[in-house]
């Protein structure tokens, strides 16, 4: 491989500090949802915008730019590109303070998100195009991520522009946003990841990506329409959406449990999310026939798939961003710093999403315990 230039060096070192910047804005979003965690079977709507787009949101696109380089065996990222997460960034903030106090200006925000996706897809579809060679297929699910979170930002834009069609086009934002955009994007990543993470090499992992995009993207697709008009039709999709992940469960999960499991290995924590995901998708069908409380899913979502999901990554990745060459020894201590307790960590959250789902609403000091200990953690990093 030719050696960077001190420019290129650059740039990956620039790339490398807003995926730390973004980690840590998803951590304190974390946060402060955990803490305000009461107001959410109220549904309040200011209260889920900020977990996703103040948190997953540019997490997810940093993420996107972060890998596609890799995806594509292309050179690092330009400069504007590393912007469009904080477009996105304020875009969410502006979204959150509307919803609270002046709903009729959710057009200018949701036309900067819009802008910003936009371009973030143009991007990737151009360097998909100028790549040496295949891009590797976890591409096409974060661009297939991408458009569907693009529809769901033109379906609140139809939505304010054509209020009387406000609850449709809201309930399809809902769901293309969850089981298109976060959904894809987490299940691409982490068919790579997991395995990565475990230190096992998976020569099948661009097969399933193949095989099973089609399965996701339909599902994620029929859910948000069928969402949207016809509630009971929506089970088709996410029988289609169980697909992927039942083989995702299947062949990597059980067939691979001794390298991935483990109280102290932070591909467990994903193998948890991974999982989460699954309770995710069956409460959102029985959401669909009006047999499960819509905040119930929502809840779940948080504890037992998004919060194992970032604090499983960001445990592998951090040190990773910090110590890119990997071959020292404070990267070392780093590592086993953040990994510490990882499956503890993982089914405390796990513990806290069923009781909370089971009516437990205390049990929401637990997972605040885990995300506390975490950060712990994080600083006890930095002073490697």
């Amino acid at each position: 491989m030719a050696e960077r230039t001190p420019a290129q060096a650059d740039s990956a070192r620039s790339v490398r500090r807003v995926m730390i910047g973004l980690a840590s804005m998803a951590l304190i979003v974390f946060l402060v949802v955990t803490t305000q965690f009461h107001r959410l079977p109220q549904g309040s709507s200011s209260l889920i915008h900020l977990l996703m787009a103040l948190g997953i949101l540019p997490l997810i696109m940093g993420a996107m730019i972060y890998f596609t380089p890799v995806l594509t065996r292309s050179r690092v990222p330009e400069w504007p590109v590393l912007l469009l997460p904080f477009v996105a960034l304020l875009a969410g903030g502006l979204v959150t303070v509307c919803l609270v106090w002046w709903r009729y200006l959710l057009l200018a925000p949701a036309l900067l998100g819009l802008l910003s996706c936009g371009l973030l897809l143009v991007w990737m579809w151009r360097r998909a195009h100028l790549a040496l060679g295949t891009p590797h297929p976890g591409l096409y699910w974060y661009l297939f991520a991408l458009l569907s979170l693009l529809s769901g930002l033109i379906a609140i834009l139809g939505a304010v522009l054509w209020p009387e069609h406000w609850l449709a086009l809201r309930r399809f934002h809902l769901h293309i946003n969850v089981l298109g955009f976060v959904g894809l994007t987490a299940l691409g990543t982490l068919r790579v990841l997991i395995p990565t993470v475990a230190g096992y090499a998976d020569p099948d992992a661009s097969r399933w990506l193949k095989k099973n995009l089609p399965l996701a993207a339909t599902g994620a697709w029929l859910v948000a329409v069928c969402a949207a008009f016809s509630p009971m039709l929506s089970l088709v999709g996410l029988l289609l959406w169980f697909i992927p992940w039942l083989r995702f469960a299947a062949t990597i999960v059980l067939a691979r449990r001794s390298k991935i499991w483990g109280w102290h290995r932070a591909g467990t924590s994903l193998a948890v999310a991974m999982l989460g995901w699954g309770a995710v998708l069956a409460t959102g069908g029985l959401h669909a026939v009006s047999a499960w409380p819509a905040h119930v899913t929502t809840q779940l979502l948080f504890l037992i798939f998004l919060l194992p999901l970032v604090t499983g990554a960001v445990s592998y990745l951090l040190p990773v961003w910090i110590w890119p060459a990997r071959n020292t020894s404070a990267y070392a201590v780093a590592s086993q710093r953040l990994a510490y307790g990882s499956g503890i960590r993982a089914l405390v959250f796990l513990t806290a999403g069923i009781l909370v789902a089971s009516g437990f609403t205390g049990a929401i000091y637990l997972a605040l315990a885990g995300i506390v200990v975490f950060a712990l953690q994080v600083v006890w990093l930095l002073r490697v």
